[in-house]
């Protein structure tokens, strides 16, 4: 039996418009995204790929709602999300959606608890139930040590961790992460990945947008975006991480000779 369908996105469109002596009107456009389909299953970790300018942002960018596309539909739990309006819009995003960026965006004057709490707080949920669950969470992801401490006083890895907890506290649909892994060492790195499968087997649905074959090959599926559509998906299927690791990397090559063929 498959399970849920979180995300469901659907010929996907988005057209950025740039002012152009040139053109009509004075205005031209760069098509971001033409075209996207994909789906993100229940308890999944996906991961989409593609070289710079690929769409891969932008296509972050409307799944998070941070943008719209023009075209195309982004349904989340079978919800459109652009027939939200804005009040309704900014409740979905703070109760169904996690964050996770290559800069944790932790506020240096809260300690590392109170920034995992924020949302809890914001959503007026009980302080006794707010504190088993940063608890828990901290546990699970190696960081009760650091819950007292300012952002500013843990390492690079360590604030991740706390910016994935705080991502997954509040129990979201589906976990977005973008690049998470680019200003990390290898070793921190290795470690927010490992993290990641841990918050997956407690029941986070995972998309991560990531250039870096490593941190793709923790994810159970990819989807490649090339010129703003859809190119290729493969899927781990079972086997080992090295084995998944050897079959990104063959394709990212191959999608490069393509693009110098056409050249």
């Amino acid at each position: 039996m498959k399970s849920q369908v979180v995300l469901e996105a659907r010929n996907l469109g988005k057209t950025y418009k740039v002012r152009s002596k040139r053109s009509k009107g004075g205005q031209g456009g760069t098509r971001a995204l033409d075209g996207v389909d994909f789906d993100v299953r229940e308890g999944e970790i996906v991961g989409i790929m593609g070289p710079s300018g690929s769409g891969k942002s932008t296509l972050l960018n409307c799944i998070s709602t941070i943008d719209r596309p023009d075209s195309g539909t982004v349904r989340i739990d079978g919800r459109d999300i652009s027939k939200l309006g804005p009040r309704d819009l900014a409740l979905f995003r703070g109760r169904e959606l996690g964050f996770i960026f290559q800069d944790s965006n932790l506020l240096d004057t809260l300690t590392c608890y109170e920034n995992i709490a924020l949302s809890l707080t914001i959503r007026k949920v009980s302080p006794r139930e707010i504190d088993h669950r940063i608890r828990f969470i901290a546990q699970q992801l190696g960081i009760t040590d650091v819950l007292d401490k300012f952002p500013y006083q843990v390492s690079g890895g360590q604030k991740q961790r706390v910016a994935t907890a705080r991502a997954v506290v509040g129990k979201p649909r589906l976990v977005l992460a973008d690049e998470p892994t680019g200003a990390l060492d290898s070793k921190s790195a290795r470690a927010l990945l490992e993290t990641f499968e841990r918050i997956n087997r407690l029941g986070s649905t995972i998309l991560m947008v990531t250039h870096d074959p490593v941190s793709a090959s923790y994810c159970q599926r990819i989807v490649f975006i090339k010129d703003g559509k859809t190119a290729l998906e493969i899927t781990r299927d079972g086997r080992t991480r090295e084995q998944f690791y050897a079959d990104i990397v063959g394709s990212v090559v191959s999608m490069s000779e393509e693009a110098v063929h056409v050249c």
